[in-house]
Order: C-alpha cells, then structure tokens, then sequence
C-alpha cells in the first residue's frame, strides 16, 4: 500500500512545502532504509562470494577498476548530477509539461555529450591510467580501456536519477535502487565463478549497463525520452547549467583524484595488490556500509533543503533536524558494528582479512563526524555556492591525502583508519565554520547536546572494543548500545510531532 504522503510527491508538478519533522524525514528513510538494507545485504553476499572466488587480489583489481571509472566520469559529468536536481526541484511550483518535457530533454542531450566525451577520455588516458595503477605496467592499458562503456553508463544512469530526485519521484528511485542491488550480485558473480580473475571487467560491464537501462526505462515511464544531440537551442540553453557545473566538475574530480591517490598511496607503501584489497575490505566495512544510512536520508534531504535555500531560518531547522536524525541513526549502527566486527570479517571475507580489525575499529569516528559534516555541506550545494563549494571539497580531499601519508607508512591499516578520523574531524570544524561565517547559521544547543551524549557513549565502546574485547567487557559495550539505541529511539519519538531549535 502506498504511503499518501509518497503518492503526492508523485504527482507531476505538485510538491508542498518542505515539512520540520522528525515523523517526515524517517517516513522516507523507513523506504531507502529498507532499500539499503537489501543493497547492503545482496554486497555482503557478493562480497563473500568474491572473496572466495577471486581472494583480496580480486578486491584490489575490482577497486581500481571502479576508482578508475569513477574519476572518469567525475571528470565527463559537467556537474550535471547535483545542478539537475536543483533545477527540477525549484521547477516543482509550476504546473507545466511542456517546460518539465523540455528540461528533460535538454538534460539528455547535454548527458549524452558528456557520455561520448567520457568514452573518448578513458580510450585516450587508458595507458597512462595503467602505468600509474598497475605498478607501472602501462601495458595493461587495454584493460582500461574496455571500461569505456562503463563510464558511459554510470554518467547515464546518474542524469537520469537526478532527474527522479529532483522531481520527487523518490518511490521509484527506490525501486531502481532495490533492482540495481540485485541486478549487481546475479550478473557479476556467474563471471568471477566461469572466469576467475577475467571476469571482473565482464562482471562489472554487464552490471552497470544493466543498471543504465533500468534508469532510463523508469525515467521515460514519467518524461517521454527525446533527445536531441545536434539541437544548438537547447545546447544554449543548458550552457548556464553546464558553467555552474564547472566547480562541480573540479571537485567530483578532487574526490576521486584523491581516491586514485590513495590507492597509489598504499600500492607504494604497502608490498602488494593485497593490501589495497585488505583498505578496501576495511573501508568498506566501516565507511561503504554505514554510508548507506547517509543515502536513504539525502535522497529525500537535498531536494528538501533545496526548496528552502533562500530562507536563513528554514536552512538552520532542516539542517539541524538532519543532523540529529543521521547522528541518532549511525552511533548505534556503529557500535554494533564494532561488537560483531570480528565475527562480520570472517563471515564475509575469510581469515586472513582479520588484519583489518584494528583499521576498522580507528575509523569508526570517521563515519561520526561524517554524519555532521553532510547535512552542513549541503547547504553549499542547495545554495549554489560553487566556488566555496569548491574550495571546501579541495580543502578536504587534501586533508585525507596528508593525514593518510602522515599515518599509513607508520602503523599500516591501522594507520589508514586514524587517518580517516583525524581527516573527518578537521572536516567538521572547517564546515562548521563556514556554515556560521559564511551563512549565519549553526548548530542549535539541543544539537550539540545530542552530538555529545552519542559521541560519549560510542567513544567508551570503541575502548572496550579496541582495548578488552573479553565478554564481561563486552556486555559493557552491549548496554551501551542498548542506551544509544534506547536515547536515539526516544529522541526521535518525541521529535516526531514537532522540530524546536
């Protein structure tokens, strides 16, 4: 049965004003929840599937393979992505067609552009990618350069998102989501089984191409597909867009730039491809999978803060609400995380991925401080504000790059899980500061107050997990959680009929 709430969000050109509570965000978290709850479900069984089938030299090679892509496209996209959903979601008061029908059009026009300029990128910079990804081995540039149509099919899929986000069509972009996750484990493990290592490029072609057509056909289900690639008007008239996007653009490039540098970065500090594969592993753990908690809330977050961009007050409530829902959400994710981590490592991977454990356990605060800087650095994108934008994503990624080469040659996995959280602390500060000088907003004192309770109790589990992780110091941990979980589920209960700051 549909929720009423959803059904109206479905209607073309109707979207009422943003509401401030609590009862409204985790209606919409209760749906993507659900759907990240079986995308991380269907990656743990695939990522136990390849740890059998192709060890953490496969792990290593599928995370190049995907950093590579990803910095391609982040390189082609125009910043597309996140100018597309502001758009449609400021175009969301009018009740006009013909002006959705042509917006969308113009959208896939310039996306296909992007998507050919994607494709030639990866076919010209596919040897000197291989040289520095492949220690040095610039003959493996063919291997890249099959990726080509994978970098076409993510800038696709992405666009068309964008598009159901920013028009509020968010019960089918958790259907998409919801197929992609299963799509992915049925089409990427049959080719790992019948081709060992040489699978991995077919896997990840069939997957993600599969995953293009499912976003199209639900987009043309609500905008007819029409695209026009040789139409100078609308060309024109997307150029504005496609400037604004050039921060965008340079940034989504420092993200994924960075990415590729951290994995040059323990390829010369470490002594093989298993290394990367065992940061993957870890990273994964740790970051990927309590991230998912962070996308069931932005899906309906940023359209949401979007439609009140110009009001300094509504800003600082949304904003604030949205901390305190991702804070009450993570902390005791996290702490649960840390008391099964062991059990979860084995179960997953095999024995020998224990040496990610201590990595794990450092890098918890990471996705802490992550769950305040993301509703806060969202204000930049909602606002428009591309050139501080920029800045503090440039500023960010260096954070990480120095913090990893200060701590990784040191202690190792370990060190890359300090890394993480000493990056993410000097993150928060720097965002909110900004969110303070530069808008005039900050966090309420109710805020703060929530932060600090939560982060008292995960701090005391991440001891005793870290430093006596015997059972009677473990029951400890466990009534911790139960407090976290008890604080969160009353505070979020209570904040259900109404958002004070």
């Amino acid at each position: 049965m549909k929720n009423p709430e959803m059904e109206q969000t479905e209607k073309k050109g109707q979207i009422a004003e943003p509401k401030t509570t609590y009862g409204h965000v985790l209606k919409y978290t209760g749906v993507f929840g659900g759907v990240q709850g079986l995308k991380l479900l269907s990656s743990i069984v695939r990522n136990k599937l390849t740890t059998i089938l192709l060890g953490s030299v496969g792990f290593g090679l599928i995370s190049v393979y995907n950093s590579i892509s990803d910095f391609v496209a982040s390189c082609s996209n125009c910043g597309l992505p996140l100018n597309i959903t502001r758009e449609a979601s400021e175009m969301q008061a009018d009740d006009n067609t013909a002006r959705v029908e042509r917006f969308a059009c113009m959208v896939r026009t310039w996306t296909f552009w992007t998507a050919v300029a994607g494709v030639l990128l990866t076919l010209l910079f596919s040897p000197l990618l291989s040289y520095y990804f492949f220690h040095k081995e610039a003959g493996r540039y063919a291997e890249v350069m099959v990726l080509a149509p994978i970098v076409a099919s993510l800038l696709i899929a992405e666009a068309e998102c964008s598009l159901l986000k920013g028009f509020r069509r968010l019960r089918r972009v958790a259907i998409v989501e919801t197929i992609c996750a299963v799509s992915t484990l049925l089409l990427t493990i049959p080719f790992y089984y019948f081709l060992g290592l040489r699978g991995i490029l077919f896997g990840l072609t069939a997957s993600t191409l599969f995953a293009c057509i499912v976003h199209v056909a639900f987009t043309a289900r609500i905008i007819p597909y029409r695209i026009k690639p040789f139409s100078m008007s609308l060309l024109k008239e997307g150029w504005p867009i496609v400037k604004r996007g050039i921060p965008y653009v340079i940034a989504s490039v420092a993200t994924n730039g960075s990415s590729l540098l951290i994995a040059f970065i323990i390829l010369t500090y470490g002594s093989s491809m298993e290394d990367l594969g065992h940061y993957r592993a870890g990273y994964m753990l740790m970051v990927s999978y309590a991230a998912l908690i962070f996308k069931a809330l932005d899906s309906e977050y940023y359209p949401r803060l979007s439609c009140v961009n110009q009001i300094k007050e509504k800003v600082a409530q949304v904003v604030n609400q949205q901390v305190e829902v991702c804070v009450h959400l993570v902390v005791p994710f996290l702490i649960l995380f840390m008391l099964c981590i062991p059990i979860v490592i084995q179960l997953q991977f095999k024995s020998d991925f224990l040496v990610i454990l201590n990595m794990t356990y450092c890098a918890a605060f990471y996705m802490y401080f992550r769950a305040i800087i993301l509703p806060v650095s969202y204000t930049m994108l909602a606002k428009g504000d591309f050139k501080v934008f920029l800045i503090m994503e440039v500023l960010s990624n260096a954070i990480i790059i120095l913090s990893l080469l200060c701590f990784y040659p040191l202690l190792g996995l370990m060190g890359a899980g300090i890394a993480l959280s000493v990056s993410a602390f000097l993150d928060m500060i720097t965002n909110l500061l900004l969110f303070k000088m530069r808008y005039g907003c900050s966090l309420f004192r109710q805020t703060v107050k929530i932060c600090l309770v939560q982060l008292v109790m995960l701090s005391l589990s991440l001891a005793i997990c870290y430093f006596a992780p015997s059972w009677p110091y473990t029951l400890i941990a466990s009534l911790i959680l139960i407090c976290s979980a008890r604080y969160s589920y009353r505070k979020l209960r209570n904040g259900g009929k109404s958002f004070n700051g």
